[in-house]
This record gives structure tokens, sequence and C-alpha cells, in this order.
């Protein structure tokens, strides 16, 4: 474990700093695609184009919910640092939590919704990405099954993603409910780290054993294991879709029409980044999630700050905006009269405001 004198607050900084990246990033390049969308980049791509809009849009939301569950207007300020929540890990116990109320709620029973509701977003953000890989799956091996994305059907995947959402976000604020052993588990230990006192600020944690004499805490267990079966579900559906898609697609298509060939390709190319890409939200999502979870079961002699093993994912969605551009031609051409549009108002804008100055120093 970390010397006793050591404190995390340049680690909360950098958490913090992050999601504020991932939030710019994913509007800019959210409302480029959302945009190109509906300007003709996806006429052949059917239902596709609208679970590309609601995976960006979804993403651009979460990203926003970052921003606005912990604003920046009403952070708390300790030893010159600013933040506004974090996750950490502390021998048998992991704690989240927020250093300021948001939306006023104060109250005991209700100041910790706003951080539960965070996670709703967070689980439905996955949720929807292992939606795109079942479309893509489906668009090669089982065209027939395209029906449940269009029309009534398609609401499948609303309930889809809002019953893992719910589920994590109940099940996080059910389970990991902050009692006296958890408070005084973790009192001396937010005081150390952080300067702050755990009775003053919404926070949730568990705790796997009880301090006293050893047993396992089941009620806190049970929070470990829906997090647990939750997020290796999305990545299980993931990682099926995306190999089986890997290892058969080449020999699916040889079938297809020029055009529809064309098409898939162009959509395998999108996986096979994100496959690669896979990489990313595994070691910035997946392994992290797992590991902060699962940590407190091995009750080991460790103070992590691991909020900042979190953090990046908030640049995901950005990431996936990025890539369909640029391997969609559709898209990719798009896009690049939307920029050319943008620098075009750019340049004029600073014309305009040069205009004055050579005006007033001509003779």
């Amino acid at each position: 474990m970390m010397s006793s004198s050591e404190n995390y607050l340049f680690w909360i900084s950098v958490t913090h700093f992050v999601p504020q990246i991932g939030f710019v990033s994913s509007i800019f390049f959210g409302l480029i695609l959302l945009t190109s969308n509906y300007l003709g980049a996806q006429k052949m791509f059917g239902s596709y184009k609208f679970l590309i809009s609601a995976f960006t849009t979804l993403g651009m939301i979460f990203a926003t919910v970052e921003i606005i569950v912990y604003p920046v207007l009403h952070r708390l300020e300790i030893q010159n640092f600013k933040f506004f929540q974090n996750v950490h890990n502390y021998k048998a116990g992991v704690l989240f939590f927020s250093f300021t109320e948001s939306f006023g709620l104060s109250g005991s029973k209700t100041k910790n919704i706003p951080i539960a509701g965070y996670t709703f977003f967070h689980s439905a953000t996955m949720s929807l990405l292992s939606v795109q890989f079942i479309y893509r799956y489906w668009a090669v091996f089982n065209v027939d099954k395209l029906r449940y994305f269009k029309g009534r059907q398609a609401v499948v995947w609303f309930i889809y993603c809002s019953f893992f959402g719910f589920q994590y976000a109940i099940g996080t604020f059910v389970f990991w409910a902050l009692d006296d052993v958890s408070s005084d588990y973790f009192r001396e230990e937010v005081l150390l780290r952080y300067n702050a006192n755990i009775s003053n600020f919404p926070a949730m944690s568990i705790v796997a054993y009880d301090p006293v004499d050893g047993s396992v805490r089941w009620w806190n267990v049970m929070g470990i294991l829906n997090i647990f079966s939750i997020v290796n579900i999305q990545y299980g559906v993931m990682i099926y879709c995306g190999w089986s898609m890997h290892t058969k697609m080449a020999d699916k298509i040889k079938s297809f029409s020029p055009t529809l060939r064309k098409h898939h390709e162009q959509l395998f190319r999108t996986l096979i980044l994100q496959i690669f890409q896979i990489t990313a939200p595994t070691l910035i999502l997946f392994i992290p999630i797992t590991f902060m979870i699962v940590l407190p079961m091995f009750n080991l002699d460790i103070s992590l700050p691991s909020g900042v093993l979190l953090c990046s994912f908030t640049l995901y969605p950005a990431m996936d905006s990025i890539i369909v551009m640029c391997v969609v031609s559709e898209y990719r051409i798009t896009a690049k009269k939307i920029f050319k549009v943008i620098r075009k108002i750019i340049i004029e804008i600073n014309q305009s405001r040069n205009e004055p100055t050579a005006t007033s120093s001509a003779p």
C-alpha cells in the first residue's frame, strides 16, 4: 500500500480533466456524424442509420451527464485542487463518491440518486455498443432478423439497453448503499487521501467482509455480482459477434452483388477497426470495472484512486464517430463537405474581425 502521507489530489485532477475532453470531442464529432446521417450519407444503409444515430446520441448524453452530474461551477476546492467525483479501492472495499451534491438533492436517501443515475447511462452506452455488433452480425449471417431493427419491433433494443441501465443503476443504489459499517471503514482513509469527511458528501460503497469478525457481507457481494454480470454479458456479445464476423465474413460476402458487397466490406472495415479498438474499451472499461469490483473479494492491503482507470471511457463515443466517418465512404464524403463549410465560416468570421483593423490603419 502507498505511504500513509500520500494523497491522491493529482490523480483526482486527471480523473476529471479527461471526461471534459470526452465531452467536447463527443459533442463535436457526434454532431458532425448526425448531420451526415441526414444529409444523404446513409441512403443505402437502412435501419443501421438509426442505430448509428442512437449510439452517437446516447454517447453524447453520457458525456454530458458526466459534466452535469458533477458540475464545474459547484466543485469543492481542497488544497488548491478542484474535483467532483471519484472511485476509490481500499482493502476489502470500493467507494464511489462525489464531493458535491447535484440538483440540490441533499437528503440522506436522495443525494445518491445523481451518481446512481450516471451509472444508468454508463451501462446503457455499453449495451448499445453490443447491439451494434448484433446488427452487423445479423446483416451478414441472418438478414431476416434485421426486422427487429425496423418499425415498432426496434423498441426491443430500447428495452434491452434500458433494462441493463436500470439493473446497473438500481443495483448500485440498493446494494451499494452506505451504512454505518462502510462509513466507518472508509472514514479515516477518505480524510487521509482527500482531506474530506465522508459524512458530508454523496457516496456509495462495497465492503466485502465485516471488519470486526471477517464474515462475508452478502448484500454488498450481490452488488459485485450484479455489475460483473452486466459488464461481461455485453463484452461476451461483442466478442462473439466480432470474432464470428472476423472468421466467416470473407466467404459469406462472395455471393453478394457488387453494391451490397461494398456496403458490407465497409461495415467489415469498421468492425475490424472496432475489433482492434476493442482493446481500448477492454483496457479502459471492461478490465478496469471488473478489476475494481472484484478486488475487494481478495481483501488486499491496498489503497488505489481507481477512478483514474475508468475516466477514459468518455472518449469512446467520439472515437466511434471518427471511425465511422473515416471508413464508410458516404460518411467520409459528407463529413468532408461539412468540414469545408465550417472552415469557410471560420475564415469569413476572421476576415470580418480583421476588416475594421485594416481600415483604421489605412492612411
